[in-house]
């Protein structure tokens, strides 16, 4: 009687220590930090915990006894109104269904295994990519897998996008190192041509003319405006690569900021007798960089006074067009190859003519007239054809 007794009591104590283990397993089973998953030896589910429930988006209730594949909304679940898992030719490369597989069938242990599983979400389809682990246990005499799944969704985009970045980094600066190697060629020729001539005239000066003197002068002024202009559009165009130049808004009316524009150029223009014509609206406001759009049209117009011959015309005209406006320099001069046009605003690529009265160019004045209309959330285009001139046209949103 007493050993029956006490056999009673130890088996409640140990039925009560069995309850309390078993409710322990079970919180830390529903509190895990990651998704479990447990599947019998059909693949159905018949256990998730919270962090399973976030992943699938759905209750333990709603996943009860489907297919896993069929619970994670697999693209692959269901075929003619059928649902599968496992059935598809996609399916031996599942990492689910693999991982599932192996360690139901050998015993053995899976650790964060990555896989990527495509799922459907209202019509939608994303790409998961977890890392899956499973464990082969035996409960009740029955058989279970336990499924542990980390979703690296996020960690995986965000690396993917780093490359991304990285990649572009690289090309970033392979482009400006190119740019810069150009650059610096360019600087060589006109900086030889003000020494060359320099030192012919400090060797020889007496043995040339007044005119022979000053034709070298002339050279020598015009190659070091242009070196000046060059270095000049270069600091420019490195502040604004290393955003040190944003735009800076303002109200202003586009006729004033044309205006004086224009008015600087006159005396350029006069020297071909070039006519310029203006047209634009009267008091249309717009914000923007004052001094950026007027390095823009001072570029543009001096350009078409380059490439125009004497006599010629041109014509700046403004229009508004919907949600912007549209400010077009056309000319009557050379024009452009075809081939060329695409290279006016690449940093890769050197492109610059001799004017109609041989006049230098930088080549870097249109690169940096399209960065200061892209700080402006703008357009810049070209059209032209050979002998019968150029019109580059911008556009600012209002």
């Amino acid at each position: 009687m007493y050993l029956c007794c006490h056999y009673s009591l130890i088996t409640k104590y140990i039925i009560q220590v069995q309850e309390i283990f078993n409710d322990e397993l079970s919180q830390i089973f529903e509190n895990a930090a990651v998704a479990l998953v447990l599947v019998n030896k059909e693949g159905r589910i018949k256990r998730i915990n919270r962090a399973g429930e976030d992943l699938l988006g759905q209750g333990v209730f709603d996943v009860y006894g489907k297919l896993a594949g069929e619970a994670f909304k697999c693209v692959h679940a269901i075929i003619n109104d059928y649902v599968v898992c496992g059935k598809t030719e996609d399916c031996p490369n599942c990492p689910l269904r693999n991982s599932f597989e192996d360690t139901y069938n050998t015993g053995n242990n899976n650790y964060k295994v990555p896989g990527n599983l495509e799922v459907k979400i209202k019509d939608n389809v994303y790409t998961l990519y977890l890392l899956i682990s499973t464990s082969l246990l035996e409960i009740s005499s029955s058989k279970y897998v336990l499924v542990t799944i980390e979703d690296i969704t996020k960690e995986r985009v965000l690396q993917n996008e780093l490359k991304e970045r990285e990649k572009e980094l690289k090309e970033l600066i392979a482009t400006k190192d190119k740019f810069f190697f150009i650059i610096s060629h360019d600087l060589k020729n006109p900086f030889a041509t003000i020494s060359g001539f320099a030192k012919i005239l400090l060797d020889d000066y007496s043995s040339f003319s007044d005119e022979e003197r000053e034709s070298f002068l002339q050279m020598i002024l015009e190659s070091s405006d242009n070196t000046y202009k060059l270095l000049e559009n270069l600091l420019l165009w490195s502040k604004v690569q290393v955003g040190q130049m944003n735009a800076k808004l303002e109200k202003v009316y586009i006729e004033d900021v044309i205006n004086d524009t224009v008015s600087q150029l006159r005396t350029m223009a006069d020297k071909k007798d070039i006519k310029i014509e203006v047209s634009h609206p009267n008091n249309l406001s717009i914000f923007l960089d004052k001094f950026m759009i007027s390095t823009v049209l001072r570029n543009l117009i001096t350009n078409a006074i380059k490439f125009t011959p004497k006599s010629g015309l041109i014509s700046v005209n403004v229009e508004e067009k919907e949600n912007n406006i549209q400010v077009s320099i056309k000319d009557n001069g050379v024009g452009i190859d075809k081939e060329n046009i695409s290279r006016l605003f690449e940093t890769t690529e050197k492109f610059s003519m001799q004017g109609t009265d041989k006049e230098e160019g930088t080549g870097l004045g249109l690169i940096l007239c399209k960065d200061f209309i892209d700080l402006h959330k703008g357009e810049i285009w070209v059209e032209s054809k050979k002998g019968e001139g150029t019109t580059f046209t911008f556009s600012l949103p209002i």
